[in-house]
């Protein structure tokens, strides 16, 4: 893997919703997914992401994090947060590809995808 971007692609109030999907498109790896923030200032980021080239995976995380100009007023609400991430591959793409969330509760599969 030799490049990953992550964006927030919409902020709202919600449910307690943890979802992603992942395609495979040309040599990149994109997951949409949406995680959910305790209050109104909450946004998403991504934490972690390895490839294991000897089991052939690629493993994302997602968690929720202030943002920087939150402030200390933040609305008592759930926000469902929907994010993209795109990582390419030059030599081929991953055998696996596996999502977690962290939403303050503990890090949680999300999904496992294969192409």
């Amino acid at each position: 893997m030799n490049e990953t971007t992550f964006s927030i692609i919409r902020r709202q109030s919600g449910a307690q919703t943890s979802s992603a999907t992942v395609a495979f498109d040309g040599d990149q790896v994109v997951v949409d997914g949406t995680i959910w923030g305790s209050n109104g200032c909450k946004t998403a980021d991504l934490t972690d992401i390895s490839y294991d080239t000897s089991a052939d995976e690629l493993s994302l995380s997602v968690g929720t994090t202030e943002m920087p100009d939150a402030g200390d007023m933040c609305p008592q609400a759930i926000m469902e947060i929907n994010y993209r991430a795109t990582v390419t591959f030059e030599n081929g793409l991953p055998g696996t590809v596996s999502v977690s969330h962290d939403s303050g509760d503990g890090l949680n599969p999300v999904t496992t995808a294969t192409p």
